[in-house]
Formats: structure tokens, sequence, C-alpha cells
């Protein structure tokens, strides 16, 4: 594995070394320390420089606080409790995972929002049309959610 110093870190993360010294002591990245204090070396690996980077996307858009939240929410999933590989949404305050299932499409989950508390709610289901688009519908368990806009348009025409 690759290792990085802190000062190369500060320029491939575009990162700061105020704010990697603040990520290690909120523990949300951990850096590798090598060699014996005061002399050691505090090093990073690649995934960890690709997590400061997304977390300072994030942190745009978001406090500490909500981040840390998203990060504690995929480890009691059972997902790595990291954004670098996650497919995150964010719109409008509103935070989505797009959830990734090996036999099934994608699931998106609504992490974060300023009107709901609750975590993972689902969001949209995609469905996979045979043209290789995709259609999104509100999830409602396992029941069909196709519309058959051609029957929708008849209902509304006059006599």
């Amino acid at each position: 594995m690759d290792w990085f110093p802190r000062r190369h870190v500060i320029v491939l993360a575009r990162s700061s070394s105020g704010r990697l010294a603040y990520l290690e002591k909120i523990g949300m990245v951990i850096p590798h320390r090598v060699g014996l204090p005061p002399h050691g070396e505090v090093v990073y690996s690649w995934e960890q420089i690709l997590e400061i980077r997304a977390i300072s996307h994030l942190r745009q858009h978001l406090s500490f606080q909500a981040i840390r939240r998203i990060l504690d929410y995929f480890e009691q999933q059972g997902f790595p409790p990291s954004l670098r590989d996650k497919q995150l949404i964010i719109a409008n305050g509103v935070v989505n995972w797009v959830r990734p299932r090996s036999s099934t499409p994608p699931q998106i989950l609504e992490l974060i929002s300023k009107t709901r508390h609750l975590m993972g709610q689902y969001r949209l289901v995609p469905l996979d049309l045979a043209d290789g688009s995709l259609m999104l519908f509100p999830d409602r368990g396992n029941r069909s959610n196709v519309i058959d806009f051609e029957k929708f348009r008849q209902s509304f025409k006059g006599p």
C-alpha cells in the first residue's frame, strides 16, 4: 500500500493541515504514524485521501455533524463507513444515497433532510426499461408502481 506524507496529502486532498488535524480529532480520518514521536511521520493511504476529498465536497453542503450521522448510518446498516465509494445526490438540502444491489436495480434512500429526521427512507426505485433507460417510481414495498400513461390520458379525454 502506498503511503503519503501530510504535506503531499494537503495538495492531493485539496485540504489544509488544520482540516486534517480536525478530521483526525473527531475520528473521521485517522492517519497512520510511522516512527516514534516527536520525529515520527504522519502518513495517509490513497483511500484516506479520497475520503478527505469526499468529506470536503460534502462539507460545502452539510455540517460535520450531518456527515458523521451519514457515516454512522452506513456502519449501522453493515456498509463500510466511508463516503469515497458511495453515490450521493445532494439537492435542496436533501442527501440521497443511490444504494447498489447485486441482483436488482439500485435503490434511492433519503439520508438527510431538513424536514425528516429518520435516515434510510426509501425515496425512489428505478425501473430498468427494455431500451436501457430508467424510469423512477415511488417505492411502495413490493406492489407494482408501473403507470400506464395511455390509459391515464384516455381517462382525461372529453367525450
